[in-house]
């Protein structure tokens, strides 16, 4: 390990810097805010009137859900832009720490997130209003 990258390998074998894995984390959490917002319009207010319960302050997130989208696809993209680089890092200098897993995980689920928003309303949304629909009776 070279002390001027300041890249150390962690017991717990994550290696990565902690700003790194926050950033993963908000990636997930800002994709499954796109999710939600997303969830928001329709499906979930239907199902939670099914359920007996009110939200009503659900139409403020649907109408920001396509800014939430779009700034969870930036997070998620800056994210994997420095994974990327400091993979390829590691490979020029075997000293650093190589991404961890953990990292690489939470990109991979914030990605899998965000493209569940961004496929909601043409094939989620009528499949789950369809069943919503049907369970009403």
């Amino acid at each position: 390990m070279t002390a001027s990258s300041g890249l150390r390998a962690r017991p717990d074998g994550s290696g990565g810097k902690p700003a790194e894995t926050a950033l993963s984390w908000a990636a997930v959490a800002a994709a499954a805010g796109a999710v939600f917002a997303w969830a928001a319009c329709c499906v979930l207010p239907m199902s939670l009137a099914l359920a007996g319960l009110g939200l009503g302050g659900l139409s403020l997130i649907a109408e920001q859900r396509t800014w939430i989208t779009l700034a969870a696809l930036a997070v998620i993209g800056v994210g994997w832009v420095l994974t990327w680089r400091r993979a390829r890092a590691c490979r020029v200098d075997s000293a650093c720490a190589a991404p961890s897993r953990l990292g690489i995980g939470l990109l991979g689920a914030a990605s899998i997130l965000v493209l569940l928003a961004l496929i909601w309303q043409p094939l989620v949304e009528p499949w789950a209003l369809t069943l919503i629909r049907g369970a009403r009776g």
